[in-house]
């Protein structure tokens, strides 16, 4: 299935940073996939979801090379972007995050927050690029590097 096709399918979507970060930064090789994802938000075809913890791993380079310009940018998609919403990390999605991380015991907190965030919040599809989350169970996991 192409990846045009498996958007389509899709109601939700949980943005993970890397997706976000091609996208505002046009990577050449998957930044044209991520703003499928995009258009396909922005124009209300579906709802696209990222978390707070996103805001804080995309401002971090940025900020340390002192590049105001791209923070504020990175600031401006994930806060103001139509059909994008940004959740908040609450203590029932931290307890899942725990769970997850019991039953995958190499998966990162920060990913399994991000993740635990998409699951409760009963979101269709995760976009990553990270091919090590395709083990997880109970949501689907999108991986970019699949649809070169």
């Amino acid at each position: 299935m192409t990846f045009s096709k498996k958007i389509n399918r899709l109601n939700t979507v949980f943005l993970d940073t890397a997706p976000i970060i091609y996208y505002i930064e046009a990577h050449p090789h998957f930044g044209n996939l991520v703003m499928e994802v995009v258009n396909a938000f922005q124009s209300g075809e579906i709802t696209a979801f990222s978390s707070v913890l996103t805001l804080t791993e995309v401002l971090s380079k940025p900020l340390e090379v002192g590049n105001e310009q791209l923070a504020k940018r990175f600031v401006g998609f994930l806060n103001y972007s139509e059909n994008l919403n940004l959740l908040e990390i609450s203590a029932p999605i931290a307890e899942k995050a725990g769970r997850l991380r019991g039953q995958y015991p190499n998966l990162k907190t920060m990913d399994a927050l991000q993740i635990s965030a998409a699951i409760c919040f009963d979101i269709d599809a995760f976009v990553t690029n990270d091919v090590r989350l395709k083990q997880i169970k109970g949501i689907d996991i999108i991986v970019l590097k699949d649809y070169l």
